[in-house]
């Protein structure tokens, strides 16, 4: 991302946490998010609470923390649900995702569902089939 476009960012996400020590909030919950990634050991996460409360951003910068810019793409999948929320998604674009091989790193790849609550029942489904 040039600078150009760093200016015109929102400011919600310019200045959202970049790792899991610049989140000010939850400090139980962070610690232990952060001994799963020592770990290397991440489980399924469900992340739920009120707008504002930094699920998103919590989430996201534990990507940030375990992938390398350069191995972020292929390594992350954020679907916002209340936008791509139907049976198509899951069983198209998340299972292609998640099947795919990457040469940059072994290991788990990490996909976002961000406001699976918004999602159909089927594809709420589908979601336990691909996991």
């Amino acid at each position: 991302m040039g600078s150009g476009d760093e200016v015109n960012l929102p400011w919600v996400e310019k200045y959202r946490p970049q790792n899991l020590s610049d989140l000010i909030s939850h400090k139980e919950i962070i610690s232990t998010i952060q001994k799963f990634i020592e770990e290397d050991r991440l489980p399924h996460l469900l992340f739920y609470g009120p707008p504002g409360t930094g699920k998103t951003s919590t989430i996201l910068a534990c990507a940030k923390q375990l992938y390398s810019p350069k191995e972020f793409n292929s390594m992350v999948l954020e679907l916002n649900a209340s936008d791509d929320r139907g049976i198509d998604v899951v069983r198209g674009a998340v299972l292609s995702f998640a099947s795919t091989r990457t040469i940059f790193r072994s290991g788990f790849k990490l996909v976002i569902l961000d406001e699976a609550d918004a999602m159909t029942n089927d594809a709420q489904n589908a979601c336990e089939e691909v996991s």
